[in-house]
This record gives structure tokens, C-alpha cells and sequence, in this order.
């Protein structure tokens, strides 16, 4: 008895544990995957980038939240602050670039957000020392109400970085229903030397324009801003206009998903926007919807020759609601990770339950096969990139409330 007592007591607790030998999902699936703990102790992490900083060629991972923007050597993760909350409070996003060419990137940071207070918000570039852990230098930029969020793209193809800048709500904005409409900038040209803003141009106004996404949606080496707001989603692109005045090379914003007009204001449209590829060429439009959305939503489109021999967009169509559990709905980004040809696309929440998913194609049923990758992690934004060298892309997260930065790799 005594024996058949300790079998039982054994195989209890082996069941118990099992989940958390398997990983947060239980799943084969997710066992594919390396959790590799990067930070554990980041308060109010919101934002995370895959770029290269020190110009080694190995990407790094930067993270801003609560006040810091701190980013993590490849492969040590060594921590190193590049601004704390006396510098730049309030911080909610970055965007890092070499902009001056010198083999060592800058990190455009907006901060001073407040979310409602909307005439409030900066704008600076940082800029390395000399060494490694020398202080960053700080350069004011500009003062952008609601800013919200950054990103580098090239729209007129000289080969120098274009710094696109969002805010949230335009300066009247109030709640419930934020009203006044966000402007969306760019800042095409800053000066090499001094990193000083030659002009800040603005493209269109959008209502409640939570997330953006810089793409070389062609590639061809142009860059075209997706804008998720509560119209939904578009795509806005330059062109170059022979005399024109500078902004009117900006192209009017073309919808690409239409937002349920019988939703409240704030309620509706798209709230995180990101763009892929599958395996038949088609484009894949995923979007988090409504604003701080429950729903995964996936969309596709060919890609058409106009007469001129340029190419555009057939226009987005079948609307697949792949995943309609989300609480307060935040993080987003596609990335063929299994080399099917097919985008996967992982999106997270920071609410109850939170977690982090990865949302598989299965071309032979037609369907998306959903995998849970981490549980413990209050997701408020996906990016990735290529961190091991592998020629697979890696994923990595933040959480806010579980004060962490997580990468997720893929296992050979």
C-alpha cells in the first residue's frame, strides 16, 4: 500500500508539473521554441526593437518603458542605459537607425506622453559616445502633442534614413470618443551634423491612430506607412513630384480595411498593423481590432502590374477573425519562422490571461492553427529579427506588468 502510495503521489505531481515541463502551452508546437529571458526586471516595459547598435552586424534588442530606454548586446544581453525617467519621462517609443552613416546607430525617442493630456510630447535623437558605455548625448528634436509612435523608412530613395512621427490624438482630443483627429509627420531631412530637423512635414490626420508600420511593401527599396486607427487600416506612400511643394508628394491615405461604422468612436477600426507575405505571393495584411482589441484579424491580397509597369495592391479581401480572445490587445508582428513560405503571425495581450501566440497557416486544411508560446508575459509589443545568425527570424517581447523582455527562438 505504502508503495502503490508513492506511485500515486509521483504520477499526481508528474501530472501537475507537465505543463511547466512542456512549456505554457503544453503543446509540441511551442516546445520548438527557446524562451531566452533577456530582462526580468523591466517596470513598465511598452516598447521593444531589433536593431543593430554597436555596428557589429549582430542585432540588438532595445526596450523603452517607464522612463528608460536601455538596449542589450548581442549575444551577452549586457544591459546599457541610453536614457533613465529624468531625461526622457514619459517615454512611449523608438526608432533606431545608423542616420549619420558612421557604423553606429542613434535611437529617435519620443517621450513626455501623457494619455490624456495630448498637447503634451517630445521628441529627441540620441547619439553615441565615443565608447561603448560612454553617456548618450540627448538632442531636442521637436514638440509633437500625443506622440505616440516612431519609426525610420525611405520614401524618396536617396539611401538616407526618413524619420515618420505619430501621435495619438490630435491636441482637442477628449475621452470617451478623442475626437480630434492625430497628425501623421515625416522628417526627411535632418541634418547629418547637428541632428536638427530641416522640416516637419505632415502627411494626413487620423482618428485615434494607435500603431503604425514603416514597409518596403514592393521591395524596391520605397517605403509606404500603414496607419491602424479607428478608420481601420490604410496605406499612405510618396511621390517624388517634379517643382512640387515638399508635402505634395504625399499621396491621399488608401483604406484597406473599412471599420465598422456602427461601433462607437474608439471602439472601432484597427489598433496594431503589420505587413507579410505568403507562399503564393499574395500579401498579408494582420491587424489587432478594435483599439486595444479582443481580435486577430488576417487579410490578403495579390499584387498587380499597373500599365507603367508599377506595382500596386489588388486590394484586400476575406476577412479571417483568426483569434477572437485577446484582452486588451497589444502586441502584433508576422515572420516566417518555419520557412513554409507562409508569414506566421504572433500577436499578445497585456490584460487577463495574458499571453503570447503564434498563429500557424495549414495551406491543406486552410486554416490557422493557434499555438500559445508564453503565458507569463503581459505582452505590449512583438518585434523580431534575425538574432542568432541562423537565417531564421527570432521573435522577441515586453511585458509591462510582468516587468520582462523575452526571446523566443526557434530551435534548429
Amino acid at each position: 500500500m505504502l508503495r502503490n502510495g508513492v506511485r500515486l503521489v509521483f504520477l499526481l505531481f508528474l501530472r501537475l508539473s507537465m505543463p511547466l515541463l512542456l512549456g505554457s502551452s503544453g503543446s509540441a508546437a511551442a516546445q520548438e521554441f527557446e524562451r531566452i529571458v533577456i530582462d526580468g526586471d523591466f517596470p513598465g516595459a511598452y516598447q521593444v526593437e531589433v536593431a543593430d547598435v554597436n555596428g557589429d552586424k549582430k542585432p540588438d534588442v532595445i526596450a523603452v518603458g517607464g522612463g528608460t530606454c536601455a538596449w542589450y548586446e548581442n549575444p551577452s544581453w549586457k544591459k546599457r542605459i541610453v536614457s533613465d525617467g529624468k531625461q526622457t519621462p514619459g517615454i512611449i517609443s523608438s526608432a533606431t537607425a545608423d542616420f549619420d552613416g558612421d557604423g553606429k546607430a542613434e535611437i529617435a525617442i519620443a517621450f513626455e506622453f501623457a494619455m490624456n493630456e495630448p498637447k503634451r510630447g517630445k521628441l529627441l535623437l540620441a547619439r553615441q559616445g565615443s565608447r561603448i558605455d560612454d553617456p548618450w548625448k540627448m538632442v531636442p528634436l521637436a514638440t509633437v502633442g500625443s506622440i505616440h509612435r516612431l519609426r525610420w523608412g525611405d520614401f524618396d530613395r536617396d539611401n538616407r534614413p526618413d524619420l515618420v512621427v505619430a501621435s495619438l490624438f490630435g491636441p482637442l482630443a477628449k475621452p470617451p470618443a478623442y475626437r480630434d483627429q492625430a497628425p501623421l509627420s515625416v522628417i526627411r531631412d535632418l541634418d547629418r551634423n547637428a541632428g536638427t530637423p530641416l522640416a516637419l512635414e505632415k502627411v494626413t490626420s487620423r482618428p485615434v491612430m494607435h500603431a503604425i508600420d514603416v514597409v518596403d511593401l514592393f521591395r524596391d527599396g520605397r517605403s509606404w506607412i500603414l496607419t491602424a486607427d479607428d478608420l481601420g487600416a490604410s496605406l499612405i506612400g510618396w511621390e517624388k513630384k517634379s517643382g512640387a511643394e515638399p508635402t505634395a508628394g504625399w499621396q491621399a491615405p488608401v483604406p484597406l480595411t473599412v471599420a465598422d461604422a456602427d461601433a462607437p468612436l474608439a471602439k472601432r477600426g484597427a489598433s496594431e498593423i503589420h505587413i507579410g507575405r505568403m507562399a503564393d505571393g499574395q500579401v498579408l495584411l494582420a491587424t489587432i481590432e478594435p483599439w486595444h482589441g479582443n481580435k486577430v484579424a488576417v487579410y490578403l491580397s495579390a499584387i498587380q502590374k499597373t500599365a507603367d509597369g508599377q506595382q500596386s495592391l489588388g486590394g484586400f479581401s476575406g476577412r479571417r477573425v483568426i483569434d477572437d480572445t485577446l484582452a486588451d490587445g497589444h502586441a502584433l508582428w508576422v515572420a516566417d519562422v518555419d520557412r513554409d513560405g507562409d508569414d506566421e503571425v504572433f500577436a499578445g495581450h497585456r490584460g487577463k490571461e495574458h499571453r503570447v501566440s503564434m498563429y500557424d497557416f495549414d495551406r491543406a486544411r486552410n486554416e490557422w492553427t493557434k499555438v500559445v508560446l508564453d503565458r507569463d508575459i503581459a505582452a505590449q509589443d512583438l518585434r523580431g529579427g534575425d538574432v542568432d545568425g541562423d537565417g531564421l527570424p527570432d521573435i522577441v517581447a515586453v511585458g509591462g506588468s510582468t516587468h520582462n523582455v523575452i526571446l523566443y527562438r526557434k530551435k534548429p
